[in-house]
C-alpha cells in the first residue's frame, strides 16, 4: 500500500497520513508525518497545515515552533483558515528572530512546493 501511494496524488498521500495519525489501535506518527510530508511537498495545503501542527505538537518530530509556522504560513497563503488560526496560536512561542526565519522559510516552501503546482495548473492548455 505504501507504496502504492508513493507513486499517487497528494490527496492519497495525505489520507495515508491520517490513517497514520488518526487510527487509534496502530497509530504511528512518524509515518503520518513521512505521508504528510510527501503530500505537502505537492503543494496540498491541508497537508501543510497538518505538518505545521504536528510540529507544533512534537508528534512523530521533534517539536519545532519555526518549522509550524513556516509550513502553516504556506497553507494560509493557500487561504487556508485552519493555518491562520494555528498561526496565532503558533506565534506566541517564537521570537522576533524566530519569526522573521520561519518567513523567510515559508517563502522558500512556497516557492519550492506550490507555485510549481500553480504553475502547471496555469499553463495547461
Amino acid at each position: 500500500m505504501a507504496q502504492y501511494a508513493e507513486d499517487r496524488s497528494c490527496i492519497t498521500q495525505f489520507e495515508l497520513g491520517e490513517l497514520f495519525e488518526k487510527n487509534e489501535r496502530a497509530r504511528d506518527y512518524p509515518s503520518a508525518f513521512k505521508w504528510y510530508l510527501h503530500s505537502a511537498k505537492h503543494g496540498y495545503r491541508t497537508a501543510q497545515h497538518r505538518l505545521g501542527t504536528m510540529y507544533a505538537r512534537g508528534a512523530g518530530v521533534t517539536r519545532n515552533y519555526v518549522e509550524a509556522y513556516a509550513w502553516c504560513k504556506v497553507s494560509a497563503a493557500q487561504h487556508s483558515r485552519r493555518a491562520i488560526l494555528k498561526l496565532k496560536k503558533i506565534e506566541p512561542h517564537l521570537s522576533v528572530e524566530q519569526i522573521s526565519l520561519a518567513r523567510q522559510l515559508s517563502r522558500q516552501y512556497y516557492e519550492m512546493y506550490v507555485a510549481p503546482s500553480a504553475n502547471r495548473v496555469l499553463f495547461r492548455k
